[in-house]
């Protein structure tokens, strides 16, 4: 499990499984976070970021649900307070209930 980078302003983090599972191409995903590229990605995750503002992440949040993409089964805004000498990284885990792990 690689970890990718992840934007603590507002970023956002999608299951590339979701991705395929509602037929979002890589064009289609881009288009709809307007951008290039993405932040970090991984066999399992993609994130963008950052994003600047409530308001934004909001805006693309909708815009993935339209592509049938459901918060937090798929995926999920990252913000908070953090000090800038702060980095975050993000992997899958498993996929039990049970287990849960903080590093």
């Amino acid at each position: 499990m690689e970890k990718i980078s992840i934007s603590k302003e507002y970023g956002i983090i999608i299951r590339k499984s979701a991705l395929e599972k509602n037929e979002v191409t890589p064009t289609i995903l881009f288009d709809v976070m307007e951008t290039d590229e993405s932040l970090g990605e991984n066999e399992e995750l993609i994130s963008f970021g950052p994003h600047f503002g409530a308001e934004a992440s909001d805006e693309l949040s909708r815009r993935l649900g339209s592509l049938g993409l459901r918060y937090i089964d798929d995926f999920f805004v990252f913000y908070g307070d953090f000090p800038e000498w702060a980095k975050f990284y993000i992997c899958e885990g498993p996929q039990t209930a049970t287990n849960a792990v903080i590093e």
